[in-house]
């Protein structure tokens, strides 16, 4: 069993580690405990055998459900508070993955930066099941997800996922527009149905002409778009980590965060564009809702030049 209650971007980048006990291990059963609003992303994966559901019940109902089914191995890649309490003294053999969060608490405050590997969160999950598992499954993997793989539309498009959960990890959406229209290939905006996302997708709809479905797609539909895209641009956000699943060229506007957190895209044909002057960067390793500094340098002042977008 794999536990990891969120966020899409973390669920998403676990599939590598199972793409690996499927491979080690092909005919064990991979369960996956995770928030019930994640079951969707996780349905596309046919590797995993069966998805539980957690709704924030109390702890000792789900404990004894998992105890019940006497798993061979537990892996917590969660690794906070509810998910160490519920397999703490459960009897089941369980495996954690390291987080390094003092590293993280040294760089973002004091600019320390101790990180001599840059370990990337797929690899940091592999490695929760042991040193020797992990010198055999190292590689990142596209995954094979399943998904009606029928193209709805009769042109070619880039994916556009102009908005972000945090303001300091958005690339603004009137300088998004402006790369869009020097692109000269229609594009599709995607998102989903915060108040957020909707405005910023309204707004680069107006200015490029693009096709607006943000707050329209399920997750098969999401899969099935960014399969048949030429590429996709985006933040520092839960779609770069699932169009890299699906083996997609992606370009990644990166601002209050650095590649020394994890979430770097691995894919040799991905693109980053990020301010490396700054000494103020990384002021979060998650994001923040505004600029520490009040002048927003590593978005503002990010230059984006040759993006190819043709495969």
């Amino acid at each position: 069993m794999i536990i990891r209650f969120s966020s899409l971007g973390d669920i998403i980048l676990s599939f590598p580690l199972i793409n690996a006990l499927k491979k080690e291990y092909p005919k064990a059963e991979i369960h996956f405990l995770t928030k019930s609003v994640y079951k969707g992303i996780l349905e596309l994966n046919p590797k995993i055998s069966k998805i539980i559901e957690f709704n924030n019940e109390p702890l000792s109902i789900v404990r004894e459900k998992i105890v019940k089914e006497g798993y061979d191995l537990v892996l917590d890649i969660h690794k906070k508070f509810r998910s160490i309490l519920l397999t703490k003294f459960s009897g089941l053999n369980v495996r954690r993955y390291k987080k390094d969060t003092f590293k993280k608490f040294l760089l973002v405050k004091f600019k320390i930066n101790l990180f001599k590997t840059v370990i990337p969160v797929y690899l940091k999950y592999i490695k929760s099941a042991g040193k020797n598992f992990s010198e055999k499954y190292f590689t990142f993997s596209a995954s094979e997800l399943t998904f009606p793989k029928e193209k709805n539309h009769n042109f070619n498009y880039v994916v556009a996922a102009p908005s972000s959960r945090h303001f300091t990890k958005t690339f603004p959406k009137e300088k998004f527009a402006g790369v869009l229209n020097s692109l000269k290939v229609k594009a599709i905006l995607i998102g989903d149905n915060s108040a957020r996302d909707l405005e910023i997708c309204t707004h680069i709809e107006k200015e490029t002409g693009a096709v607006n479905l943000c707050g329209k797609l399920s997750f098969q539909e999401l899969a099935n778009l960014l399969h048949h895209s030429e590429l996709v641009l985006t933040n520092d956000s839960a779609i770069m980590h699932f169009a890299e699943a699906l083996g997609k060229k992606v370009c990644v506007f990166f601002g209050s965060t650095v590649k020394e957190f994890g979430f770097f895209p691995q894919l040799s044909t991905s693109k980053v564009y990020e301010n490396k002057d700054l000494k103020c960067r990384p002021c979060t390793h998650i994001g923040l809702s505004s600029c520490p500094k009040g002048h927003f340098k590593c978005m503002n002042e990010l230059k984006i030049e040759n993006i190819e977008w043709q495969n």
